[in-house]
């Protein structure tokens, strides 16, 4: 499984503005491994954020806050959307892969 998190540094960012840095990890099993890291700062961040994740194979994102209209056209393109969150990014991925955190 692949999980994208809007990241500052090795904590989940709690701003999604108009530059977008965030880390890919893949999941396999119980490790959990940085793929790649990913700057967006284009105008139209929502058609960027879909292109990229659909070609990457990302199935959830991991954020602070995100614009409605962009969580919903990420959720329609059939990724999962797990927002409000703060902390390590790591733990929030077990955290999530636990069955901690919800999709909100």
């Amino acid at each position: 499984m692949r999980i994208a998190v809007i990241t500052d540094g090795k904590n989940i960012s709690e701003k999604f503005s108009r530059v977008i840095r965030f880390t890919v990890f893949e999941v396999l099993g119980r490790q959990t491994r940085e793929k790649l890291r990913i700057n967006i700062s284009a105008d139209d961040k929502k058609e960027a954020l879909i292109y990229i994740f659909k070609n990457e194979g990302i199935q959830v994102l991991l954020c602070s806050r995100i614009a409605e209209d962009t969580k919903m056209e990420l959720e329609k393109n059939g990724i999962k959307v797990v927002s409000g969150l703060k902390g390590n990014t790591k733990n929030l991925i077990r955290a999530y892969m636990k069955g901690y955190l919800q999709e909100t």
